[in-house]
């Protein structure tokens, strides 16, 4: 006769015997929340370590913020992030292996300026036509700048020297007490903004220190050739981003489009990730998916105070990229770049972008930060106005009339509510800054806002990627 005391032994045992076996079922499954560069480079090196990689994205396609249109008349227009540039040497290496080339920005010619009503030409990055007291103006801010760069804590930006102090104060504060020189001031005023797509006076200065810190300085950032600006993906960055997907499936990687995750139960021995169509089981989870978007995720139990701080801190900025098509890059025949700079809003600023093998002519210009804002509520007709009354300002009457007009706002994309990254206010890094990369139990933190290189790019992105991927491979390791 077996005894209720065996009996209840026997349940015992074979309740543990099932947890063990649940444990040992998902210890080897990982759970990926979005499909930029970011989360696929940590597919990647999960998969390579023989895990069993999901990768769950909202949108109905990969590359996150990067976005690549082909238009009905042959022309395709990176609508998200677009540049390489020297440094970003896994965005390099991951368009060499899976055969994507690369091509220089076309910077030929003379870049135009106008600045409180003068036109203008110079070569370069740095607009030298201006006054002279202007000049003098932007080389000392530069110089105080260079020395604050110099103190800054590349990992952990809240332990550089001052950090307080940096930290609450905005740039535009500190720009007006060291930028006299109203044309100067414009210059770094459309820089910090072209960089962040974010107003001066809505930045921490400790935040801009860093991310200068982190993508090689300011000039690094600003320039094209030597610069962020420098090189374009043939066919753009998306395609970039679907050809490293299609290599992940055929390794079995499961990559699975229009899931939004909506809720993550955290459990002793497992991680429950949720969408509107299904569950999935796992042992750690990697989210990849932007501070705001992330911070819209309903986590059980909820994540620590300073976690969800951080993250609805880091809103991103705002962008509308605008482009005008036209028969010839008739601008390159007059000796201009293409490349312009403005005190006039709402668009400061202007590149080519022609492809070298199209005939036609690209012009792409940006309205940004609060300018951005406005003109997000505004129609495509207004922001098509204001684009080319820019363009004929700089370049001529031949500018007013482009075969096409295309525009896009990220701010009114669902899935990522602005770009190019998240931005933090003053008092966000000595506050909340020290849990950017710390794990929350079983999920791990990736996306370029959690990189301490190249921030707020494509190239931090895949670095974030693989570092969580290590953190989630060493963490199970230890755990079995």
């Amino acid at each position: 006769m077996i005894s209720k005391r065996n009996i209840e032994l026997f349940d015992s045992a074979a309740r543990g015997h099932a947890k063990k076996e649940l444990l040992t079922m998902n210890s080897r499954k990982v759970v990926v929340i979005g499909a930029g560069f970011s989360g696929l480079a940590a597919a990647e090196r999960l998969n390579a370590a023989g895990m069993q990689v999901t990768v769950l994205e909202a949108r109905d396609r990969v590359g996150g913020r990067a976005r690549t249109e082909q238009q009905a008349d042959d022309i395709w227009l990176d609508y998200g992030g677009q540049w390489l540039g020297p440094g970003q040497d896994e965005m390099y290496a991951l368009a060499k292996r899976l055969g994507h080339s690369t091509w220089p920005m076309y910077v030929a010619g003379k870049n135009r300026t106008l600045f409180s009503g003068r036109l203008g030409a110079y070569r370069g990055s740095i607009p030298f036509n201006l006054p002279l007291a202007a000049l003098r103006s932007l080389g000392y801010a530069f110089l105080r700048l260079s020395w604050l760069l110099r103190s800054i804590d590349e990992e952990s930006p809240w332990l550089s020297p001052r950090a307080v102090e940096l930290d609450n104060q905005t740039v535009g504060d500190w720009m007006r007490e060291h930028v006299r020189h109203p044309d100067a001031l414009s210059v770094f005023s459309i820089s910090v903004k072209s960089v962040f797509a974010a107003h001066p006076d809505d930045i921490s200065l400790l935040h801009a220190l860093f991310y200068f810190r982190s993508g090689g300085g300011f000039f690094s950032l600003v320039e094209s050739e030597g610069g962020a600006q420098q090189d374009r993906l043939e066919r753009g960055v998306q395609p970039l981003a679907e050809s490293y997907a299609e290599l992940l499936r055929t390794r079995g990687v499961k990559i699975l489009l229009s899931n939004p995750v909506r809720r993550i139960e955290q459990q002793i021995d497992k991680v429950k990730v949720i969408t509107g169509l299904a569950e999935w089981e796992c042992a750690s989870v990697i989210c990849a998916a932007p501070p705001a978007l992330a911070s819209d995720i309903e986590f059980d139990p909820p994540l620590p105070d300073e976690k969800q701080r951080l993250l609805h801190n880091l809103q991103p900025g705002c962008a509308i990229k605008c482009f005008a098509t036209y028969k010839t890059p008739f601008w390159r025949k007059q000796g201009w770049s293409g490349s312009a700079v403005s005190d006039q809003p709402p668009v400061h600023i202007c590149f080519d972008v022609t492809p070298p093998d199209e005939s036609r002519g690209i012009l792409m210009g940006f309205i940004e930060g609060r300018e951005g804002v406005e003109y997000s509520e505004r129609s495509s007709d207004e922001r098509k106005m204001a684009f080319l009354r820019a363009l004929e300002s700089w370049f001529g009457a031949e500018a007013a009339s482009p075969i096409a007009y295309y525009d896009h706002s990220w701010r009114q994309d669902e899935w990522a509510r602005g770009c190019y990254a998240g931005v933090a206010a003053p008092g966000h890094w000595t506050s909340v800054g020290h849990v950017i990369r710390e794990p929350s139990g079983r999920i791990f933190w990736a996306g370029t806002e959690t990189s301490t290189k190249w921030n707020g790019y494509f190239e931090g992105a895949v670095r974030a990627g693989k570092r969580a991927a290590a953190e989630v491979i060493e963490g199970l390791a230890q755990a079995g």
